[in-house]
C-alpha cells in the first residue's frame, strides 16, 4: 500500500506545473542522467581496463612462477616438478626456459629485442591460456626435422617490425650461457605462426619455440630456468605461493601475478577511486537543480499546503512529500543515466571502439579496452547519487514544513 506522502508526491509529479517548473524539472533529470551516465562509463572503462590487463597477464603467463636463485637453470626439473605437484592447490606445472635475445629478418637485419620462451606446448597449455591465442601450438612450435629449420611463433607486432609472414625465415640470437663462445649464438628458424594476445608487451617482443631448441641454442646446463604453475583459483594467491615456496626449497624464488604486478594494479585502483570522486562531483552539482525545482514547486503548491494543514496535516508530512518528490525526480534521472551509460558501454565493447594503434598500445599495455559494467560499481553509483539527491531535496522539504498557513491562504 502506497504511503500518503509518496502518493501526494506522485500526483505532484504527474500534474501540469507551470512551464518554468516543468523545464527546470526536465533539466534536473537530464543533468543527473548525464552525470550518472558519465560515471557508469568511467567505471566501466577502468573496470574493463583492469580486468583486461589482469586476464592478459594471467592468460599469457602462469599464475605463479618459480625460478632458481642460481643462474643456469635446473638440471633435474622432474624432481622439482614432483615436489610442486604435491602442493594441494597446484593444478599443473610446466618447466620452461626464458632468454632475452634479438630477432632479425632479411628486411630488418639489425633485429629487434625479443623475449624467447622455450616451452613444451602440451605442458604450457595446462598452465596458461596458450590455446586461446595460439591454437594447435604443437604444429606451430616444432623442432627441426628432415633438414627443415625449427618453427617458432612470434607476436604480431614483432612480425610487423620484422616485416615477416608465416613461413618466412628469421634469425634468433641469444647469449652463450656456457661461456665458451665469443659473442651471441645465432640460428635460423621458420615462422610457424603469428599470434596476437592483445597485450602490447607480449605481442611486440615474445617468441615461442621448442624448449629443447632454445636450450641447445643458448647452451644451457639446466633443462629449465623457470617453473610455471596454475592454481585451482586466483583467490588467496599469497597463501598458495607461501606453500609453493616451502615445497620448492630455499634454492628457489617464488613470485605470483599479484606480486609481480602489484604496483600496476595499485595505481589502477587509485585512478579508479579518483575518477569516481571527480565525476561524482558532477553528479552532486547536477542535483542542485533539484533544489531549484522543489523550491519553485513549494511556492506553486502553497495553497495545497495551506489546505492540507487546515485538514490536520503535520509539518513533517510536507517534508516527507517533497523529499519523496525529490527522490522521484532524482531517481528517474539516475535510472535514465544508468540505462544510457550501460548502452554506451555495450556499444563501445561490442564494436571495439576503444582500440589503440601500436605506438599508443605500448603506453597502455593493451591494444583494446572493453567496458565492463559491474554490479558493485552500479550499486556504488546508485548509493552515492541517492545520498546527493536526498541532501539536495532536504533544504526545500524543510522549507515546505515551515510555511505559515495564514500566508499560504491569505489570498484564497
Amino acid at each position: 500500500m502506497t504511503s500518503l506522502p509518496l502518493e501526494v508526491a506522485v500526483r505532484y509529479l504527474k500534474s501540469r506545473p507551470s512551464r518554468l517548473v516543468s523545464s527546470v524539472s526536465v533539466l534536473s533529470m537530464a543533468g543527473i542522467a548525464l552525470g550518472v551516465a558519465a560515471l557508469v562509463v568511467a567505471m566501466g572503462l577502468m573496470s574493463g581496463y583492469r580486468t583486461e590487463i589482469r586476464e592478459k597477464l594471467i592468460g599469457a603467463n602462469a599464475q605463479v612462477v618459480v625460478f632458481p636463485m642460481m643462474p643456469g637453470g635446473d638440471a633435474d626439473p622432474a624432481a622439482v616438478e614432483a615436489r610442486l605437484r604435491k602442493v594441494p592447490r597446484v593444478r599443473a606445472v610446466a618447466p620452461v626456459i626464458y632468454q632475452t635475445g634479438i630477432a632479425a629478418s632479411a628486411t630488418t637485419p639489425d633485429g629487434e629485442d625479443a623475449v624467447l620462451k622455450g616451452i613444451d606446448p602440451g605442458a604450457e597449455g595446462k598452465v596458461s591460456e596458450l590455446d586461446v591465442y595460439l591454437p594447435d601450438a604443437a604444429k606451430a612450435i616444432a623442432p627441426a626435422s628432415s633438414g627443415s629449420p625449427a618453427s617458432v611463433a612470434i607476436g604480431f607486432e614483432l612480425a610487423r617490425k620484422l616485416d615477416v609472414r608465416e613461413g618466412d625465415s628469421i634469425s634468433l640470437s641469444v647469449a652463450d650461457n656456457a661461456g665458451g663462445h665469443f659473442g651471441p649464438r645465432t640460428e635460423r628458424f621458420r615462422v610457424g605462426r603469428i599470434f596476437r594476445t592483445n597485450f602490447s608487451e607480449y605481442d611486440r617482443e615474445w617468441v615461442f619455440l621448442d624448449r629443447g631448441d632454445l636450450r641447445r641454442l643458448a647452451r644451457m646446463a639446466g633443462e629449465a630456468n623457470v617453473f610455471e604453475i596454475k592454481l585451482d583459483t586466483t583467490k588467496d594467491t599469497e597463501a598458495a605461493s607461501a606453500a609453493i615456496r616451502v615445497a620448492a626449497g630455499e634454492a628457489f624464488s617464488v613470485s605470483d601475478w599479484r606480486s609481480m604486478n602489484g604496483g600496476l594494479f595499485s595505481a589502477l585502483a587509485i585512478q579508479q577511486t579518483t575518477l569516481f570522486i571527480v565525476i561524482g562531483l558532477i553528479v552532486a552539482v547536477s542535483t542542485f537543480n533539484i533544489i531549484a525545482t522543489l523550491v519553485m514547486t513549494v511556492q506553486e503548491k502553497k495553497r495545497d499546503i495551506g489546505v492540507l494543514t487546515t485538514l490536520g496535516a503535520e509539518p513533517g508530512f510536507f517534508s516527507r512529500v517533497f523529499l519523496a518528490l525529490g527522490a522521484l525526480i532524482g531517481g528517474l534521472g539516475v535510472a535514465g543515466g544508468i540505462i544510457f551509460g550501460v548502452l554506451i558501454c555495450w556499444t563501445m565493447t561490442r564494436f571495439r571502439l576503444l582500440s589503440f594503434p601500436p605506438g599508443v598500445a605500448e603506453i597502455y599495455f593493451v591494444s583494446y579496452i572493453p567496458f565492463l559494467v559491474r554490479l558493485q560499481d552500479i550499486a556504488a553509483i546508485v548509493g552515492f547519487a541517492a545520498i546527493a539527491i536526498l541532501l539536495a531535496a532536504w533544504i526545500p522539504a524543510r522549507r515546505a514544513s515551515r510555511i505559515d498557513i495564514a500566508d499560504a491562504l491569505r489570498y484564497e
